[in-house]
């Protein structure tokens, strides 16, 4: 059903169209051409009917309007890309970055990426990184020359603990190089040890362009353990999609300056 009131849809424009073009052949109208009215005539159906039916209630509503965008991509997707371009906009859902990953380019993660980091809680981080991944492999470039952690430090600041003076606060600050003539989409992770809180830190992702150089600050707290000279930490850099991590370093940070 949904299927045969799309292709009467498109159907009638197509009419609309042939028709116009008869109107404007035989000199009877003197508008603009027959095919710039019915792009924005679809422009409007897909912006003003399809976009809001991805995130209806409706299952068949939802697979009706998802249908139109894969069918018709070369009008469908600027008017998904347009739509999440406006940081205020309520048109961050998980439904438009899967169809941006199936029909968009490498062009398109910037602004997924930036979009997913500022949704609440991450929601159905899954799709959003899947796409991303997914439009990063579609045309991968390969390079044997792998980012590198060009600078690795931490800075300390007063002890802010709930009644524990050896708690502390502080920043890790670190600086990846991406010497190789692709970008690439990264994800780090670090893990602490002999610690006795917040051993596994939530993993960051990163698009760092060719020859680019990231330069971040996440913020840390850490307890030693009890007697402990030094905390160890492992930061790792991985490629997306890739199991085996690109780079491995190990770091001894002295629990003294805690």
């Amino acid at each position: 059903m949904e299927g045969r009131n799309l292709k009467k849809y498109i159907k009638l424009l197509l009419i609309i169209q042939i028709y116009m073009i008869m109107l404007f052949s035989a000199g009877f109208l003197r508008i603009p051409p027959a095919h710039a009215f019915f792009e924005e005539q679809v422009k409007y159906g897909f912006e003003h009917r399809w976009l809001p039916m991805l995130v209806d209630t409706a299952p068949e509503k939802r697979f009706q309007a998802m249908q139109a965008f894969l069918t018709y991509p070369e009008w469908g997707l600027p008017v998904l890309r347009n739509s999440i371009k406006t940081p205020e906009s309520d048109n961050h859902s998980w439904q438009i970055a899967m169809l941006i990953g199936m029909l968009g380019d490498a062009s398109d993660i910037p602004l997924l990426l930036t979009r997913w980091r500022q949704l609440d809680k991450h929601e159905r981080s899954e799709v959003w990184l899947g796409a991303m991944q997914r439009l990063y492999w579609k045309n991968y470039v390969p390079s044997k020359i792998i980012p590198k952690l060009k600078s690795l430090s931490v800075k300390y600041s007063k002890n802010v603990a709930e009644g524990d003076k050896d708690s502390n606060k502080s920043d890790l600050l670190y600086e990846i190089v991406n010497p190789a003539p692709v970008s690439r989409l990264i994800r780090v992770t670090l893990q602490f040890w002999q610690t006795r809180i917040q051993e596994k830190l939530p993993a960051k992702y990163f698009l760092i362009p060719a020859g680019g150089l990231l330069k971040t600050t996440m913020p840390v707290r850490i307890l030693p353990v009890a007697h402990a000279k030094s905390v160890r930490l492992d930061f790792r850099i991985w490629e997306v999609g890739v199991s085996e991590p690109l780079f491995h370093r190990t770091v001894s940070i002295p629990s003294t300056g805690f």
